[in-house]
């Protein structure tokens, strides 16, 4: 099991201590409908990660074979016992991690994938788990430089792990500058930054441990006290989603791809900067960005049945994926496909209730119903488990949905 899912309780419970504060100190600095948003790309996120082959892997781990006689010539001899190795593991990993996450901001096809990481309009610890589904498996080529140095996939893959946990922490509002660090780690100051989208923070500090890098190559910006974080992107995506919030923006070049004429548009829109349109697509489908003078987040008002309805939802999800996560290599990969999908489907049709989508009601029932479809087919103590959970849950939501018990406003449609 890797690091990263060891360190998913840890997470959870960090999480809870945040909010626990946030409620207590009144800091207003979670929405439900926005924190089980992340968390539900952060779980989509996790299980795609189960059914989609690791590319980089399939073409690291030959390259080191190929490259091993000249690793022994020059006496290259990494070890993960050895904590210089490991720190200096995480030094190179890093760099490359900054590189690609710089290109991610820069070209199109690359921002199409991170953008999710991007789309919450607030920020608390929720955000760090608000993670992308996969997209082109292309992120590999910027780690291929560290064959260079000889470095064993198995250390590759632990440095990754911890870069990736350390990103957790700095994903708050609540810790204050230490000028001394700034200079040397990312901080929640410096990362804060990076998710605004106001014109001076947009495109700035990318690092993921040091922010050496980005003092380095030019593209670090201070917190301005004067100029206070505004959070999410300049096209907002308006759903909680997760499906929704990985297309959103292959779903926009594709639609520009289908209005310009021209075909070299159509081929290279893709790879070109990010936010390029070609004219006549901009103009036949105009999509002003966002007034930040006048920003208000996306915040549909659903009734407190229902909201109560989705977050016990979304703590199951999260039971099953733990188990998931711990059980899959006991699993043939028909059956992790299977509990794949019959989570994703949950998690976008929980994300649409909390939409106040007006289909949500009749996708829910569906989706229920293929829970007790599936049920007979599995082993007997977890097809009754599967089948009590829908026909409770079934039973909830045909009173909170179709009873008019609850009033709902702010429904929002396509």
């Amino acid at each position: 099991m890797s690091l990263v899912t060891l360190a998913i309780p840890f997470f959870l419970v960090s999480v809870l201590v945040e909010l626990a504060l946030d409620r207590w100190r009144n800091w207003g600095l979670y929405r439900l409908n926005d924190a089980i948003g992340s968390l539900g790309a952060g779980i989509m996120s996790r299980i795609s990660g189960l059914v989609r082959s690791g590319v980089g892997l399939l073409i690291y781990l030959p390259a080191y074979e190929l490259l091993t006689p000249y690793y022994q010539a020059v006496g290259f001899n990494w070890t993960a016992a050895n904590p210089w190795h490991l720190l200096l593991a995480v030094v190179a990993y890093d760099f490359c991690y900054y590189w690609k996450h710089r290109f991610a901001h820069e070209i199109n096809l690359l921002w199409a994938d991170h953008l999710v990481h991007h789309q919450s309009e607030d920020y608390n610890l929720t955000t760090a788990l608000r993670q992308p589904s996969g997209g082109l498996p292309i992120g590999w080529i910027f780690y291929l430089p560290l064959l260079l140095i000889g470095l064993p996939a198995e250390l590759m893959i632990t440095a990754g792990a911890i870069d990736l946990i350390y990103q957790f922490w700095v994903h708050t509002q609540k810790f204050p500058k230490v000028r001394w660090i700034e200079w040397i780690f990312v901080t929640p100051s410096n990362h804060r930054v990076h998710h605004a989208q106001n014109r001076v923070y947009v495109d700035r500090n990318y690092g993921g441990v040091f922010i050496i890098w980005d003092r380095l190559f030019g593209s670090y910006q201070e917190e301005l006290e004067q100029e206070p974080c505004i959070y999410g992107v300049r096209k907002p995506l308006r759903s909680f989603d997760p499906l929704a919030a990985n297309l959103q923006h292959y779903r926009r070049m594709a639609l520009d791809a289908w209005y310009t004429k021209s075909w070299r548009e159509k081929l290279t829109l893709w790879f070109r900067r990010t936010g390029y349109r070609p004219a006549d697509a901009e103009e036949a489908m105009p999509e002003p960005s966002c007034d930040l003078g006048d920003f208000r987040r996306f915040d549909p008002q659903i009734g407190c049945g229902q909201r109560l309805y989705a977050l016990a939802q979304h703590l199951c999800y999260s039971g099953a994926t733990l188990a998931l996560l711990w059980y899959a290599r006991d699993m043939a990969y028909g059956e992790q496909l299977l509990a794949v999908g019959l989570l994703a489907f949950g998690l976008i049709s929980n994300g649409r209730i909390l939409d106040g989508h007006r289909l949500a009601r009749h996708w829910e029932l569906a989706r229920l119903g293929l829970l007790l479809a599936v049920a007979p087919i599995l082993p007997f103590a977890l097809s009754a488990a599967l089948a009590g959970y829908a026909l409770a849950s079934g039973l909830a939501w045909l009173w909170l949905a179709f009873s008019g018990k609850e009033d709902t406003v702010a429904s929002v449609s396509d």
